[in-house]
C-alpha cells in the first residue's frame, strides 16, 4: 500500500516538475509580449503626441500590467522630482529592479533597460526609430521562442512522465 502511494507521489511530483518547467517557458514569452507592447505604447505616444519621456512613461503606465505600471510611475515620480537624476539612469535603476524577479534571461532584460539609454537625447524621429529597432530584436525573440517552445513542451513534457516512471520502477 505505502509503495504504490510513493509511487503515485513520485509520478505527480515529476509530472508537475516539468508543468513547471513549461509554465516557465510560458511566462517569459508572456512578459516579451508585454515588453514588446510596452514599447509600442511608447512608440504611439512619442509620435502622435510627442509628448516627453516622462509624461509618457505616465501614460503607458496607466495601460500596462504590474510590474512594469509600478515602475513606470516610479520612473515618472523620480523625474518630476527634479533630483538632477538623467532619465536613462533614473529608467535603468527602475527597470533592473522590474526585471529582477522576471523569468526572462540577460538578453531580453539588456534591450529592455538599453532602450532608456537610446531615448533620452534624441528628437522623436530618432527615438520612434530606435523603439522600432527594439521591437524588431524582441520579435526576433520572440518567434525564436514560440517556434522552439512548440517542441521543448512535448520533450520535457515526455521526459517528466518518463523520469518519473522509470524511479518509480527503480525504487519501488
Amino acid at each position: 500500500m505505502f509503495r504504490l502511494l510513493a509511487g503515485i507521489l513520485i509520478l505527480y511530483g515529476s509530472i508537475g516538475f516539468s508543468f513547471k518547467l513549461c509554465q516557465e517557458m510560458r511566462n517569459r514569452i508572456r512578459h516579451i509580449e508585454q515588453m514588446k507592447e510596452i514599447f509600442r505604447l511608447f512608440q504611439s505616444e512619442i509620435s502622435y503626441s510627442r509628448a516627453a519621456l516622462p509624461e509618457t512613461c505616465f501614460s503607458v503606465s496607466k495601460r500596462v500590467a504590474e510590474p512594469y505600471k509600478t515602475a513606470m510611475e516610479a520612473i515618472y515620480e523620480e523625474t518630476m522630482k527634479k533630483s538632477g537624476a538623467q532619465f536613462p539612469a533614473i529608467w535603468k535603476e527602475k527597470m533592473e529592479l522590474c526585471l529582477k524577479e522576471m523569468p526572462i534571461q540577460k538578453r531580453e532584460q539588456d534591450i529592455f533597460i538599453e532602450f532608456g539609454n537610446q531615448l533620452g537625447f534624441m528628437d522623436w524621429k530618432m527615438q520612434n526609430a530606435m523603439l522600432e529597432k527594439n521591437r524588431e530584436q524582441l520579435d526576433e525573440l520572440y518567434i525564436q521562442l514560440k517556434n522552439a517552445m512548440a517542441n521543448k513542451e512535448k520533450v520535457i513534457t515526455s521526459m517528466g512522465v518518463l523520469g518519473g516512471l522509470m524511479l518509480v520502477i527503480i525504487l519501488v
